[in-house]
C-alpha cells in the first residue's frame, strides 16, 4: 500500500499495475485480436527475425494459434510449446493480473510463465 494525495484527500492505493477501465480492457482486447487475425490469415513477419535474424520468444506463436484455431492441439505445441498460456495470460490481464486472491501466488504464476516461455525458447533454439 502506499499513500497518495489526490485532491486535498489522503488515499491509499495499492502498489502494482492495475487497468480497471472496461472501456480500456475491452479496446486493448480488440486490438490484440485483431492484430492476430491479420498476422494468422494475412502472414506475418518477426520484425526481431527480420533485423537480427535470430528467433525472439514469440517466434513460432502465429504458426501456434493457426493450428489452434484450426482444431489440432498437438500441431500448435509442436509449433509453439507456450501457446496454452495465451489464455492465461489474457485470463490475468481481464483481472488487473490479480487473478488469484494471494498477491504473491499471482506473482509467482506470471514467473512460472515468463520461465516457461524462456525455457521453451532455449530449447527451441539450441536443440
Amino acid at each position: 500500500m502506499r499513500d497518495i494525495i489526490v485532491y486535498g484527500k489522503l488515499e491509499r492505493r495499492e502498489k502494482g499495475f492495475r487497468v480497471s477501465d472496461p472501456g480500456l480492457k475491452a479496446a486493448v482486447t480488440a486490438a490484440v485480436f485483431a492484430v492476430a487475425l491479420v498476422s494468422v490469415f494475412v502472414g506475418y513477419v518477426c520484425p526481431f527475425r527480420a533485423l537480427t535474424g535470430v528467433s525472439c520468444l514469440g517466434c513460432g506463436m502465429t504458426h501456434a494459434v493457426r493450428e489452434l484455431l484450426a482444431g489440432d492441439l498437438s500441431a500448435a505445441v509442436a509449433q509453439h510449446g507456450m501457446v496454452w498460456t495465451l489464455p492465461v495470460l489474457w485470463l490475468y490481464f481481464c483481472a488487473d493480473f490479480r487473478l488469484l486472491k494471494d498477491r504473491r501466488c499471482n506473482a509467482g504464476a506470471l514467473a512460472a510463465i515468463l520461465i516457461g516461455w524462456i525455457a521453451d525458447y532455449c530449447l527451441r533454439t539450441f536443440l
